[in-house]
C-alpha cells in the first residue's frame, strides 16, 4: 500500500483503514437489517397462511363431524316423517364442506401436501356420491334402505375422511412449525449478527476516536518538535564551525552563516554583493547541474581567499536546488581544513627529513611490520654492514638475521620485543641485546633500540642497531684479565698458605713433639690441646688453599675438583648432595679457564645456598645437551622472588663469568619452591 501511496504516512494509512472498516461494517449492518426485516415479513405471512390452512382443516374436520351427526340424527327421526326438511340442512352442510375443501386446496403448498389433499378429496367425492344416493332414498321415503345404505357405505367413509383430514392437518402443522422455526432461527441469527456488528462498530468508532486523538496529539507534538528542530537548526547553522552558504543560480550569495563570514572576514552586506567566484583563490567553481548525480556534488575541494588575502582550504558538499525543473541555486556545506593542510605539508617535510636522516644515518636502521615480521624500510648503513642488498632485505623477515640456537625461544623473544615496543609511549625506547648473523655467516652481538613508528597509516617498529661485538670482546678481555689476575692472586695466596704456613705449623708441631717426654703429667692436657689446635689449623688452611687454588690447576679432573669442593662445604654431612657428570663430558676438551669459571660459579652458588636457602638437598648436574655444555645447580630451600635479587653481586658475577664464554645464565625460583640456576655454554666456546 505504501508503494501505491508513497506520500501518505503510516498514521494516515491506518486512519483510511479504520474508515474503510467502519463503512464496511455499516454497509453490512444495513444489509443484515434488511435481511432480518424480510425474514420477519416472511414469517408473519407464513404464520398467517399457516393459521388459515390449519383453521380451514379444522373447520373441515368439524363440518364432517357435524355432517355425520346430522345424518345420524336424520336416521333417528326417520320415523317421525321429517326426513325431507332435515335432509335439506345436511345438504347445506355438505355444500359448506365442499366450499371449505375447495378453499383448503388454494392454501396448500408443496407436492406432499397436494398428495394428502388429493387423497382427502377422493374420499370426499366418494362420500358426496354416496350422500346423493342416500338423499334420494330419503326423499323416496325408503328409510330402511337409506339406513342400510348408510351402514354399508357412508359409515365407513367418514372415518377415512377424518383420518385423511388429520394426516393433512398434522403434516401442515409440522411443516408450518419447521418453516416457522427456520425463519425464527434466521431472525435470531440476524439479530445476533447485527448486535455483533453494532459492537464492532462501537469498537471501531472508539478506536477511531482514540486514534484521531492520538494523531492530533502527535501532530501537535510534531509541529512543536518541528518548530524546536527548526530553531535548533537555525542555531546550529549560525553557531556551527562548518562553513555554510547559499547562492542563487548566478552564484550570488543570498545567505552565509557567522562562521563563513568570520573566516572570510566579510560582513553580511559586503558578502551579499559578491559571487562564489569572487572568493576563489584559484581555479573556478565548476558546478554542472546536468552532471550532478542525485542533485549532490560531493568531495568538493577548493581554496577560498579572505578579505585580507589569506588562503583558506575547504572540503565539503554542494546541494543543488531546482524549481519547476530549472536550476535555482545551491547550498554549500564546507569544512575548514586549513590547519590540516598545513599539518600535512609539515608532515611531508618532516617525513622527508626523517627519510634523509634514516638513509644517511651512519648506523644500521630498519623498520619491520609487526604483523608479518618483514622488513619494510632499511637504510644504507644496514645494507653495507650486513651484506644484504635492499631487495634481499625487503624480502626477508627479522628471523632470518637472528642467530638460531633455540627456534621456539627465539620466536617467543621476538614476540615479546614486538609487544613491549608497540606498548611504548612516543618518547620512549626499548633496548635489547641480540645476536645477529651477517650474509657471510659472521655472528655479531648487537644492541637494538626500538620504538613504534607509523608508516602509511600502519604501525611499524623502528629499530636502531649498534654492533657491540668488538666492545663486548674488549670488555670480555678486560674481564678475563681481571679474573685471571684475581685467580693468580688467589693461587699465590693459596700456595703460600699451603706451602709456607702449613710448613710452619708442621714445624711447630714437630718442635712440640721434642719436648713431650719432658713434660709433667699435669701439663699433658695442654700439650695435647695445642697439638690438636695446630692440626685443626693445618686442615683449615689446607681447605682454604684448595678453595683459593682449585686442584685442577695440577691437571686434576673437573668432577674431582667439584667433589672436593662439595665435601669442603658439607662439613658434618649437613646436606644431602647429589652430583652427576654426563659420560659425554669425557669426550670434550674443556679449556682450563672455563673449568675454573665453572668451579667459581659452583663455589659462589654453594655460598648462597648455605647462607640463605635453608635447604636439605643440593643437586649438581653437568651434562651436554643440544651441542651445549650445561651446568645445573638446584636446592629445595625457601626460594625467593627472582626479580628482587637477580641484580645482586653474586648473580652478576655468575652471569658475567658465563657470558665470558658466550654463554647464558638463567635462574628459576619462587618462594617456597627452592632455587635452580642453569649455566649454558656453546660447545664451540669450550676450547
Amino acid at each position: 500500500m505504501k508503494k501505491r501511496f508513497p506520500k501518505l504516512s503510516s498514521e494516515w494509512l491506518l486512519l483510511l483503514l479504520y474508515f474503510a472498516v467502519f463503512i464496511s461494517l455499516v454497509i453490512l449492518r444495513n444489509s443484515q437489517f434488511w435481511s432480518q426485516r424480510q425474514a420477519t415479513s416472511a414469517l408473519v405471512q407464513l404464520v398467517t397462511e399457516a393459521n388459515d390452512r390449519q383453521t380451514t382443516c379444522n373447520d373441515l374436520y368439524r363440518a364432517e363431524l357435524n355432517e355425520q351427526a346430522e345424518i345420524l340424527e336424520l336416521l333417528n327421526v326417520v320415523q317421525e316423517k321429517k326426513g325431507r326438511s332435515f335432509s335439506k340442512s345436511i345438504v347445506d352442510i355438505t355444500k359448506q364442506n365442499d366450499s371449505s375443501l375447495a378453499q383448503l386446496e388454494s392454501l396448500l403448498k408443496g407436492h406432499d401436501e397436494q398428495k394428502l389433499y388429493n387423497s382427502l378429496r377422493s374420499i370426499a367425492e366418494e362420500k358426496r356420491g354416496s350422500l346423493n344416493v342416500f338423499f334420494q332414498l330419503v326423499e323416496q321415503e325408503k328409510y330402511d334402505e337409506a339406513l342400510m345404505y348408510y351402514k354399508n357405505n357412508l359409515k365407513a367413509l367418514y372415518p377415512q375422511i377424518f383420518h385423511a383430514n388429520i394426516q393433512l392437518l398434522n403434516y401442515v402443522v409440522k411443516k408450518d412449525k419447521a418453516v416457522t422455526q427456520g425463519y425464527k432461527d434466521k431472525i435470531t441469527f440476524f439479530a445476533q449478527l447485527n448486535f455483533g456488528i453494532i459492537i464492532l462498530i462501537l469498537i471501531v468508532l472508539t478506536s477511531l476516536g482514540l486514534f484521531i486523538f492520538k494523531i492530533i496529539k502527535k501532530s501537535r507534538k510534531a509541529n512543536l518538535d518541528l518548530k524546536e528542530s527548526e530553531r535548533k537548526y537555525r542555531t546550529f547553522i549560525e553557531q556551527t564551525n562548518e562553513m555554510i552558504e547559499k547562492c542563487d543560480a548566478n552564484g550570488k550569495f543570498v545567505f552565509a552563516n557567522d562562521f563563513f563570514r568570520k573566516r572570510l572576514e566579510y560582513d553580511e552586506e559586503e558578502l551579499s554583493k559578491l559571487t562564489l567566484s569572487d572568493i576563489l583563490a584559484e581555479g573556478i567553481m565548476d558546478i554542472n547541474p546536468d552532471m550532478a548525480k542525485d542533485k549532490v556534488i560531493t568531495n568538493v575541494q577548493k581554496i577560498f581567499k579572505s578579505k585580507s588575502g589569506k588562503r583558506i582550504y575547504i572540503e565539503g558538499t554542494i546541494l543543488l536546488e531546482y524549481k519547476e525543473g530549472e536550476f535555482d541555486g545551491a547550498i554549500g556545506f564546507f569544512k575548514d581544513v586549513t590547519e590540516r593542510k598545513v599539518l600535512e605539508e609539515s608532515l611531508i617535510a618532516s617525513e622527508l627529513k626523517f627519510r634523509n636522516f634514516f638513509n644517511l644515518a651512519p648506523i644500521p636502521m630498519w623498520a619491520i611490520d609487526p604483523q608479518t615480521n618483514h622488513f619494510v624500510l632499511v637504510n644504507k648503513a644496514a645494507i653495507e654492514h650486513y651484506g644484504f642488498s635492499k631487495d634481499e632485505f625487503l624480502n626477508m623477515t627479522i628471523f632470518e638475521i637472528r642467530s638460531v640456537t633455540n627456534p621456539l625461544k627465539q620466536s617467543k623473544d621476538i614476540q615479546r620485543i614486538k609487544e613491549e615496543t608497540l606498548e611504548l609511549a612516543e618518547d620512549k625506547t626499548g633496548k635489547y641485546n641480540i645476536n645477529h648473523v651477517k650474509k657471510n655467516g659472521e655472528e655479531i652481538n648487537v644492541e637494538i633500540y626500538t620504538t613504534p613508528l607509523i608508516i602509511n597509516d600502519n604501525k611499524c617498529i623502528l629499530a636502531i642497531v649498534i654492533d657491540v661485538t668488538e666492545r663486548n670482546d674488549f670488555e670480555n678481555k678486560i674481564t678475563k684479565a681481571i679474573i685471571k689476575t684475581q685467580e693468580d692472586e688467589r693461587y699465590e695466596i693459596g700456595s703460600e698458605l699451603h706451602d709456607n704456613v702449613c710448613q710452619i705449623l708442621a714445624a711447630a708441631k714437630m718442635s712440640l713433639g721434642t719436648i713431650k717426654h719432658s713434660l709433667d703429667d699435669d701439663v699433658m692436657p695442654s700439650y695435647n690441646k695445642s697439638c690438636n689446635s695446630i692440626l685443626l689449623a693445618t686442615n683449615e688452611i689446607r681447605n682454604l688453599s684448595h678453595r683459593l687454588a682449585p686442584a685442577f690447576f695440577d691437571n686434576t679432573k673437573l668432577d674431582e675438583a667439584f667433589e672436593s669442593l662439595l665435601n669442603t662445604f658439607n662439613i658434618g654431612d649437613k646436606y644431602n648432595i647429589s652430583m652427576h657428570f654426563d659420560e659425554h663430558m669425557k669426550n670434550i676438551s674443556i679449556d682450563q679457564d672455563l673449568q675454573l669459571n665453572f668451579y667459581r660459579i659452583l663455589q659462589e652458588q654453594l655460598r648462597n645456598i648455605i647462607k640463605h636457602s635453608g635447604c636439605t638437598d643440593i643437586e649438581v648436574d653437568v651434562f651436554v645437551f643440544n651441542n651445549q655444555l650445561q651446568m645445573r645447580i638446584a636446592d629445595n630451600g625457601i626460594g625467593f622472588e627472582a626479580n628482587q635479587v637477580k641484580k645482586g653481586i653474586g648473580f652478576a658475577n655468575m652471569k658475567r663469568r658465563a657470558e665470558l664464554f658466550g654463554g647464558k645464565f638463567r635462574i628459576n625460583t619462587r618462594p617456597g619452591k627452592g632455587c635452580e640456576i642453569m649455566i649454558i655454554i656453546p660447545i664451540s666456546k669450550t676450547n
